[in-house]
């Protein structure tokens, strides 16, 4: 299930996965009492750049869902 791929082979789950938890530690190290303004700011950057990069991510998704997708597939019958 976890190498099930995301747009035609971009990014499967593990590296989505793998993308949010670098969000989740920069994350953390921006709000660290002492990270400096110039670390604080390298990881807001690079959080602004990965989110982005997974927001491009999903609204190609839900343009293009693969079978099975947000509003592609088959219902129930």
């Amino acid at each position: 299930m976890y190498s099930k791929k995301l747009l035609g082979g971009q990014m499967d789950f593990f590296e989505a996965s793998a993308k949010l938890e670098r969000i989740e530690l920069l994350a953390r190290i921006a709000t660290i009492d002492c990270a400096n303004l110039k670390d604080r700011t390298v990881a807001l950057v690079w959080i602004s750049e990965m989110a982005e990069e997974m927001q491009d991510v999903v609204r190609n998704e839900i343009k293009n869902p693969q079978s099975g997708g947000l509003s592609g597939g088959r219902g129930f019958q």
